[in-house]
């Protein structure tokens, strides 16, 4: 906990005039990053919505207008430069080493025939292909040299912040010199000479004033940060190394950075007041505008004021972190959010998350307000699936969603489910088979990922020896749908994977046009609205749309369910008795531990919940695995008890559900049924194929979180698919390497769940009869 008051920081100097073509400015770099694949409709909007790319318009105030777009568009490059780094995963292993090698030789001077493009990454291809040939246009190649080891510098600096994160701690001194370059202050400053036209001498451009001014901007984003660098655990920051090396007060330390900001001012002033020529005060005024742009920048922006941004009366210049509403991209949530969902309950149940730029919901009665409520739309699908999938039925509502439904819903039902069940059992019975005879086998890889894929490909009607092709493409989807940061990578794989499964899907969509079959293709291929067929792009969308949701759902709570199996030797014996116990265990399992995490919506106007007010067209982040934990809805939550539900277990795969992990009202999952009869069938030819599955004797299964962990950068659809879709948990990207080992009838069997909870009380094998909890 730290309570501090931010200083009131000030320059003796106007800021620097607005550009009269600011909105130009920042319309064409959108456009530009959007057209490069650097950025998607989702952050765009956030671009042209927010005050994000207000500081790169004020450093580019004195820049001609034909040379502007060029330091914007570093401005945007190095802004998402740094956001892939601080999602941690992208920059590990080495990758933003090799980066910045690629980067640094695309800038160097010479031929461009020497310049191999490297380039999958978009940030790179851009690079390569746009901005730095419109950047060494503006200047000689002397320029081109200076300003390729700036950026060199920046990139190093940014490797040495990743290496960071093992542990070692930074002093102070090493931290200021490391601060510069983190900044990038000197690539900027570089830029400043190109894009005003000056040619100054070395003498124009002391060191000492170059230094001071980059002090002065980096160390003013350290000062108004800490509320946000404390939140996400971050350590390169001024004020945090004071605090840690002096041990004072957190007000100490902050008092102690403003003083250290205001001496590199008049540093500054005394480099600026020995300066030789008229072009080097020019430059030096130049330095002065960007100080005081990125001063009132960081002094305003939601960025870093999170309890401004949290509503009316916040604290103004006042912080106490105790006050700092939780985020879901806070490293405590990739761990166990459950504490902060329950934190978020109890003290923020309606509070907008500055970080992911969307509003969380977490009480149960608020979310199924949000899922259910007409004011709560489906508009988010517009930047979130429809650029991936085009316009499908998670995006529709009203008499538009109404009609696609009506012809979908009757392919999983009745007599297609029961067709869809023999198809089931037999890639069950097929994916269990070979387990058997191994002496280890993984169950998530050799079962629980291939099995749903295996299930929607025979729902489609495509051959089933295809069905190892669409694993990476559904796992390039989702990661896409989930891309909060618009990773640009993560963008062009996506969309990439998109194009390869529509080149596959075109000649079977052709055939069933021309010759209908007894499969899932066929009705959509024979569906009509408005009396109009489906147009081959909507067809194949929702193909697209049926991957990611049958495939990521079943696949992380199959792994789950598993899971509590094989740790409850008493109530998987129970399973292996009265499979129907399965339906009971996975129906709390979807409860207590939803695959779907987040559920996104748009409000359509200003929307009153029993918790608090969202304002008009703000996204919504309805958080269904805090509200499926609400003490106010379901009594003891944290606790795992298959026979929560009494009698009505087979409600809970109804759009009467008490939990939401289905989704609920208009847009309750489709596939809820099918789901149900996977999972049901999957345990039940586990177990007849494994009769004496359990942990082998010499290995203990990784403590459980008390949850599946924080969704990811970002966000999942909403369960509306056939099989609803599921946000794959940020914790599986570090716990997928686990190995939880189980013996078979003759081997062992390794289980590397995605989803981990906390470990419950014992079985029961004998349960009370207890009445229905909070029965709808």
């Amino acid at each position: 906990m730290a309570e501090f008051r931010l200083p009131d920081l000030s320059l003796p100097f106007p800021a620097p005039r607005p550009r009269g073509d600011a909105g130009e400015l920042r319309d064409g770099l959108c456009r530009w990053a959007e057209e490069q694949g650097l950025i998607g409709p989702r952050g765009r909007t956030r671009l042209m919505t927010s005050r994000l790319l207000d500081l790169g318009l004020g450093l580019a105030c004195g820049a001609r207008a034909e040379r502007a777009p060029v330091l914007l568009g570093w401005f945007l490059w190095m802004l998402l430069l740094d956001d892939r780094v601080d999602d941690g995963p992208w920059a590990d292993g080495g990758v933003i080493a090799g980066f910045a090698a690629s980067a640094s030789a695309i800038v160097l001077p010479g031929p461009r025939r020497d310049r191999r493009l490297p380039q999958e990454d978009p940030m790179l291809r851009t690079l390569a292909e746009d901005l730095w040939p419109r950047t060494a246009e503006l200047a000689d190649e002397r320029w081109q040299a200076r300003f390729a080891r700036s950026l060199a510098r920046h990139l190093s600096a940014l490797c040495a912040l990743v290496d960071l994160r093992d542990g070692r701690e930074l002093d102070v001194p090493e931290y200021v010199a490391l601060r510069r370059d983190l900044f990038g202050a000197d690539v900027f400053f570089d830029l400043f000479e190109a894009v005003d036209g000056l040619a100054l001498a070395d003498e124009d451009r002391p060191p000492a004033l170059r230094d001071a001014a980059a002090d002065v901007i980096a160390w003013t984003n350290d000062v108004y940060s800490v509320e946000k660098d404390l939140a996400f655990r971050e350590r390169a920051n001024l004020v945090l190394l004071l605090q840690r090396e002096r041990s004072g007060t957190w007000q100490d330390a902050i008092d102690t950075a403003h003083e250290m900001v205001e001496r590199r001012f008049r540093d500054f002033q005394q480099a600026r007041a020995a300066l030789p020529s008229w072009d080097a005060m020019v430059f030096a005024d130049r330095l002065q505008a960007a100080m005081r742009s990125s001063l009132d920048w960081h002094r305003s922006v939601r960025r870093y004021n999170f309890q401004h941004a949290a509503g009316p009366g916040a604290g103004g210049g006042a912080v106490d972190t105790r006050r700092t509403p939780p985020s879901l991209l806070w490293p405590e949530f990739e761990r166990d959010p459950y504490p902060l969902y329950r934190r978020l309950r109890e003290e923020f149940p309606v509070v907008r998350d500055e970080p992911l730029d969307a509003w969380l919901v977490s009480r149960y009665a608020d979310v199924r307000i949000a899922l259910t409520d007409s004011r709560f739309t489906s508009r988010n699908y517009g930047w979130q699936l429809a650029p991936m999938f085009g316009r499908t039925v998670l995006q529709m509502d009203g008499r538009e969603h109404a009609a696609h439904r009506a012809f979908l819903t009757p392919a999983f039902r009745g007599r297609a489910l029961a067709r869809l069940t023999e198809s089931i059992e037999r890639s069950a019975a097929a994916l269990a088979a070979p387990l058997r005879d191994r002496d280890e086998a993984d169950l998530v890889a050799g079962f629980c990922n291939r099995f749903p894929i295996s299930v929607v490909v025979t729902a489609l009607g495509l051959p089933a020896e295809d069905a190892p092709l669409f694993q990476d493409w559904y796992r390039a989807g989702f990661s896409y749908l989930g891309n909060y940061r618009q990773d640009p990578a993560t963008l062009a794989r996506g969309l990439s994977s998109r194009d390869e499964l529509y080149a596959y899907l075109a000649p079977f969509v052709r055939e069933r046009r021309a010759r209908p079959a007894d499969d899932l293709l066929s009705v959509l291929c024979e569906a009509e609205v408005d009396g109009a067929p489906l147009p081959d792009e909507m067809i194949m969308g929702f193909c697209g749309t049926l991957l990611g949701a049958g495939g990521e759902t079943t696949d992380k709570s199959l792994s789950s369910l598993l899971r509590s199996l094989l740790d409850d030797p008493e109530l998987l014996a129970a399973v292996r008795d009265e499979p129907g116990l399965a339906t009971r265990a996975w129906a709390e399992s979807l409860r207590r531990d939803p695959p779907v995490q987040v559920v996104l919506r748009q409000t359509a106007g200003t929307a009153e919940l029993p918790s608090g007010r969202i304002p008009a067209g703000a996204t919504v982040a309805c958080l269904v695995g805090a509200a499926n934990r609400d003490p106010e809805r379901f009594s003891d939550p944290d606790r795992f008890d298959p026979f929560r539900t009494d009698g009505a277990v087979e409600r809970e795969f109804t759009g009467a559900a008490t939990h939401l992990a289905f989704g609920a009202g208009r847009h309750f999952c489709l596939g809820a049924r099918l789901a149900q009869a996977e999972v049901e069938i999957g345990v039940r030819v586990l177990l007849e194929t494994l009769p004496t599955l359990r942990w082998a004797p010499d290995f203990a299964p990784p403590k459980r979180a008390s949850s599946p962990g924080r969704p990811r950068g970002c966000w999942s659809p909403r369960p509306e698919g056939p099989l609803a879709a599921a946000a794959r948990p940020a914790a599986a990207r570090r716990s997928v390497g686990t190995t939880l080992r189980a013996w078979t009838k003759r081997s062992r069997a390794t289980l590397r769940p995605w989803l981990l909870r906390r470990r419950r009380p014992p079985w029961r094998t004998v349960p009370r009869p207890r009445a229905r909890d909070g029965a709808a």
